[in-house]
C-alpha cells in the first residue's frame, strides 16, 4: 500500500510536464518577431526560463535585418526592459516604482538576464506569476543614449519593441478582458539597485533567476 502511495506521488509531479528554457529574447530591432502579425506572444509554463539579451556592438548585420550569426548587431541600441500590466503596456508607459528588468547600455558586451517563471521567488529582487496571467514586458526607450530614461512612449510606441507572457496558457487561448482577472500586474519585490551582469560574469554562479 505504502508504494502505490509513492507510485501515485510521482505520477502526480511529472504530471506538470519538464520545465523548458524557452527561446532567448533579443532585443534589438533587428529581431523580426517584434514586427510579427499578432505581436511577440510566448507561452511560458511555471517553471519555464527565458532569457532577455541585449546583443552587444560590433558584429556584422545579417539579412535577418540586423543581427548577425554571432549574435553582434552592425549598430548597438540602448533600452531599459519593464514588467508592466496589460494597461501600461497598450499604453507604452511605465509605472512609478518599478526597476528595470535589463538595462541595454554596454556596447561592448552582450547582455543577459533570465526570468524564472515561479509563484514565489525566492530571491529579493524576484518577481512572482501567477497561472491564466497575461504579463508584458516592454521598453519605453527610444534605442538612443539621450532616450534611455524614456517614461513612456519609446519603441514600445513607434517599433511595436513589447512582448506578452501568456502563463500556464497555450496558443488558441481565449484573451481575457481586463479586470477580469486574467491580465496581472506584476508581483514581486523589485530591487531597485540590482543591474544585469555581462554574460560571462555569472559563470560560476549559475543561472540568475528573476
Amino acid at each position: 500500500m505504502r508504494w502505490r502511495w509513492v507510485a501515485l506521488l510521482v505520477a502526480a509531479l511529472g504530471a506538470g510536464g519538464a520545465a523548458l528554457s524557452l527561446e532567448p529574447v533579443v532585443w534589438h530591432t533587428g529581431n523580426r518577431r517584434f514586427g510579427a502579425a499578432g505581436g511577440y506572444v510566448l507561452y511560458p509554463q511555471l517553471g519555464d526560463r527565458l532569457d532577455l539579451v541585449c546583443p552587444g556592438g560590433g558584429g556584422a548585420a545579417s539579412s535577418a535585418g540586423g543581427v548577425s550569426s554571432s549574435g553582434g548587431v552592425s549598430r548597438y541600441e540602448w533600452y531599459k526592459l519593464y514588467l508592466v500590466g496589460g494597461a501600461h503596456a497598450r499604453s507604452c508607459r511605465v509605472p512609478p516604482g518599478p526597476a528595470p528588468l535589463l538595462t541595454c547600455d554596454r556596447p561592448q558586451r552582450e547582455l543577459r538576464v533570465t526570468i524564472k517563471f515561479q509563484e514565489f521567488s525566492p530571491n529579493l529582487w524576484g518577481h512572482e506569476f501567477r497561472r491564466m496571467r497575461d504579463y508584458y514586458i516592454i521598453t519605453t526607450s527610444d534605442g538612443t543614449p539621450e532616450g534611455l530614461e524614456n517614461r513612456e512612449g519609446g519603441a514600445c510606441r513607434t517599433r511595436h519593441m513589447r512582448v506578452m507572457l501568456r502563463v500556464g496558457q497555450r496558443p488558441g487561448s481565449p484573451l481575457e478582458q481586463e479586470g477580469a482577472g486574467g491580465v496581472a500586474e506584476p508581483e514581486g519585490r523589485g530591487f531597485p539597485g540590482f543591474e544585469a551582469a555581462p554574460l560571462g560574469e555569472w559563470a560560476g554562479l549559475g543561472v540568475l533567476a528573476i
